[in-house]
């Protein structure tokens, strides 16, 4: 099944973003489709409109983004429909030289969904950081979904994904 969503694109560099209806597939081996309820807005965001992570476009802007897991696909055991997540914009493998050494943060072969999201005309998209939130709908690979509690403040724990794993991060 494909569903119809609304998302927020930038089609080319520089160019204005526009709102527009994107075809998300159902969920693959591996990954989820995520309802999202609230996506925080990143400079990040705006160095993809401006070309300056790289030239993938059109781009399916957000990722700090908080949501509820609607499907899963084959094998997927981390999360299940129903479950309010955050979203990670990385999926760490679980069995590389780093994460084998407990230093996951280093991961050698990080995780996105691999089935693709696209414009009504077919076009591909990228989504940011393989995350792509600013949608009604959006796939993910599932380890890029870490389980919060569902009564927390969807729109603060959204910032968990991105602004404070990279202000940490930095800052560590």
């Amino acid at each position: 099944m494909v569903h119809k969503v609304q998302a927020v694109i930038v089609r080319e560099k520089d160019a204005p973003v526009s709102l527009e209806t994107i075809l998300v597939p159902d969920p693959g081996p591996g990954e989820a489709l995520v309802d999202i309820l609230t996506c925080g807005v990143c400079h990040t965001d705006l160095h993809y409109k401006q070309g300056g992570i790289g030239n993938d476009f059109p781009y399916l802007l957000g990722h700090e983004a908080t949501g509820v897991v609607s499907a899963v696909g084959p094998d997927v055991t981390s999360v299940a429909p129903g479950d309010r997540v955050i979203l990670n914009w990385r999926a760490v493998c679980g069995q590389c030289r780093a994460c084998a050494k407990g230093q996951p943060q280093y991961c050698f072969n990080t995780h996105n969904a691999t089935r693709k999201m696209t414009l009504e005309d077919g076009t591909e998209l990228s989504p940011a950081l393989g995350i792509g939130a600013f949608a009604e709908k959006t796939l993910v690979a599932a380890g890029q979904c870490t389980k919060v509690d569902p009564d927390v403040d969807a729109a603060a724990v959204g910032l968990l994904g991105c602004g404070v794993m990279a202000g940490i991060g930095a800052a560590i």
